[in-house]
């Protein structure tokens, strides 16, 4: 009897896979795969999901560089916080350490990271989650900063998240339109937070 089981159990798990394995492609294919943008770690073959967001800041790139890279306050953000770097000294490419991410409904959760890019001349900074295996869920957030040409004193804020690995496919299901919600939300609180320290 418990011999049957197991071998019921583990004729399921095949077949969920199996399915899964043929069922992850169809999805992904049914969504425009133009607009999965690959990132400093994931290229676009892998990415199964980009959500992104914009917004024009009236302030200068610098100014919005230092505030997304100031990992020591980042009190702009409701959903991002409490950055800790695994060694002392100024983050750089390469540097690893974890943060709080909260989620609406959800609560919070602790995430491990690496910055993949960072790069203070171009205004552009990348970081990769590294809580799980990059075949299960890996994420990757990039933001830039760039200017708006023919006006001083503005500039716009980039960011796209691209997220690959088998759970991806079920956060492409679920949760598309809460995470360009979540992008977009946050584009807006840095704007707020940088235009209201300008007056």
């Amino acid at each position: 009897m418990a011999n049957t089981a197991i071998y019921l159990c583990a004729a399921v798990a095949i077949f969920l896979l199996i399915t899964l394995l043929f069922l992850a492609p169809a999805v992904q294919n049914s969504f425009d795969e133009h607009s999965h943008v690959e990132t400093p770690t994931i290229p676009r073959a892998k990415a199964v999901l980009t959500s992104s967001a914009s917004i024009r800041i009236e302030a200068t790139e610098d100014e919005v560089f230092d505030a997304i890279t100031n990992f020591d306050d980042y009190s702009w953000s409701s959903a991002i916080s409490d950055y800790k770097f695994d060694l002392p000294g100024p983050p750089q490419t390469g540097s690893k350490g974890t943060f709080k991410l909260y989620f609406d409904g959800f609560g919070s959760r602790t995430a491990q990271f690496e910055i993949t890019l960072l790069d203070r001349q171009r205004k552009r900074i990348a970081q990769r989650t590294t809580t799980y295996p990059r075949w299960l869920l890996g994420g990757e957030t990039v933001q830039e900063v760039v200017p708006v040409e023919g006006q001083n004193g503005a500039c716009e804020y980039r960011t796209y998240h691209t997220v690959e690995g088998l759970a991806a496919y079920y956060l492409l299901m679920a949760a598309t339109e809460e995470l360009a919600e979540t992008q977009q939300k946050s584009a807006g609180e840095l704007k707020f937070f940088i235009e209201r320290q300008k007056r």
